[in-house]
């Protein structure tokens, strides 16, 4: 069964799920919460859905979890289960989603919110709870207890949507589910559900403008313009972090202009350091840092004064060679620009060519001492540089480059890694998929920036966590 099939069978069980749900909130329906406070709710749920952040992997996030759970508090599971929806409904056919993408994603927030509800009341729990009416407070045991038992519906609505979304980025983009949850979701579901209580607060804002004005929608509007200005404020962060970012990858792709030989180095490196980091069962977020400093490893000769030495056909002599070498410190203080790279990322690419005896540069660090991204790196650079042709030799061959890291196992690269390299199949696999990328043939890149090597892809993911919590869509 291929990924595409698999895709279509989830969404389908998805939408059969959603029915089923909706069928059964239904039965046991608020009565409808009145057409305009209705449409309130829709408009500004899709309002704030507009403001969604790229995440991981082709997933986004947004903010509109807030009304989402006021929504079901105050209307209870089958309205609440509409309101989310229309209004993701509303937001996907205005982004020309596919068909199968929308379908999944209306599916998929309609039963977050109605399972959760569901759940809720199921424990105990009270629509409209006590300390949301009239002259309610939370001084009796009955609010509290509501109070408490929310956090079932908020936990119900995170837990759900995290893992279908997580479960469909796996089937789509080929990668397992620890991996994709360990990107998306690792580290920020206790922060969503603390997140979570802004969904009681705008409950209470609105059923107390009701009350005090009979127009809840003012306070509903009070609480959610700082909201949106907040997101907004976040936004130009994310996007200022992504122009960073394209700027590193633009430097890198003018370093490798000047050197026709080595015509897609950085990325094959990464292609080939990620999977060896993969082999070894590192967590998903450092294989995607090492990834990261792969990538960018030569940034630094951006600089003018390595023009001429990237273009010299002949032997460096040792004045160039040394000057030559200053490139990872300047790699790495260009990486640290940007401060989510700055730690692991921006010390890998510093010392990407330290040595296992201590013989590297620039820093002389031998074994253990040398960060384990740039043991890696060192394996996979020197490995695409053998595979190349240059003017001075010809590229060896896949057996003859295995034989040569086995030959400097324990003083050039670290044995254990060495020994990996030798014997994964994966690895070699990789190897062999890159080999005809040195040969000075162009990746072919596909939508949304992929690389394709042969039947893989290899897609730079950006490194850290959002600040700011977020339901998530596919």
């Amino acid at each position: 069964m291929n990924s595409r099939t698999r895709i279509r069978l989830l969404v389908m069980l998805v939408a059969i799920g959603a029915v089923a749900v909706g069928w059964s909130a239904w039965e046991t329906r608020m009565p409808f919460p009145g057409l305009w406070a209705f449409c309130v709710f829709v408009l500004a749920a899709s309002l704030v859905e507009f403001t969604s952040t790229p995440l991981h992997l082709g997933a986004a996030g947004s903010t509109s979890f807030v009304i989402h759970l006021a929504a079901g508090l105050l209307f209870g599971g089958f309205w609440g289960g509409a309101v989310a929806a229309i209004s993701t409904l509303l937001t996907q056919l205005n982004s020309r989603a596919p068909a199968i993408k929308v379908v999944f994603n209306v599916a998929q927030r309609g039963l977050c919110v109605a399972t959760g509800v569901l759940l809720y009341q199921a424990v105990g729990g009270s629509i409209l709870p006590e300390y949301l009416l009239p002259g309610g407070h939370l001084g009796t045991a009955a609010a509290q207890r509501d109070l408490a038992l929310f956090f079932v519906l908020a936990f119900s609505y995170f837990a759900i949507n995290a893992v279908l979304i997580n479960s469909a980025v796996a089937v789509s983009s080929g990668r397992n589910f620890r991996e994709v949850w360990e990107l998306n979701a690792r580290g920020v579901f206790g922060y969503d559900i603390a997140a979570s209580t802004l969904g009681v607060a705008l409950a209470f804002i609105y059923t107390a403008s009701e009350r005090a004005l009979g127009f809840g929608a003012l306070g509903f509007i009070a609480v959610l313009a700082p909201m949106l200005v907040i997101r907004h404020v976040y936004g130009l962060y994310r996007r200022l972090q992504t122009s960073g970012r394209e700027l590193l990858d633009l430097m890198v792709k003018a370093i490798e202009a000047r050197d026709p030989y080595t015509s897609g180095h950085s990325v094959r490196v990464a292609t080939l350091s990620k999977a060896i980091a993969y082999e070894l069962n590192l967590s998903p977020e450092l294989v995607e840092e090492i990834y990261t400093a792969a990538v960018l490893h030569d940034v630094g000769k951006i600089h003018e004064e390595f023009a001429p030495l990237l273009r010299k056909e002949s032997k460096l002599t040792p004045e160039e060679t040394a000057l030559l070498q200053t490139h990872a410190v300047k790699s790495a203080d260009l990486v640290g620009i940007i401060s989510n790279f700055r730690g692991r990322v921006q010390d890998t690419v510093r010392n990407h060519h330290e040595r296992w005896d201590g013989g590297g540069y620039p820093d002389g660090l031998a074994q253990d001492q040398i960060p384990l991204g740039s043991r890696l790196i060192m394996i996979s650079d020197t490995a695409d540089a053998m595979m190349t042709d240059r003017p001075y030799r010809k590229r060896l061959p896949l057996e003859a480059v295995v034989a040569e890291l086995q030959r400097h196992r324990g003083t050039q690269f670290d044995p254990m890694l060495v020994d990996m390299v030798v014997n994964s199949v994966t690895i070699r696999r990789t190897m062999a998929d890159i080999e005809p990328l040195s040969r000075g043939n162009v990746p072919e890149v596909t939508e949304g920036g992929s690389l394709r090597i042969g039947t893989r892809l290899a897609k730079v993911a950006g490194r850290g966590r959002h600040a700011w919590p977020r339901i998530r869509s596919f």
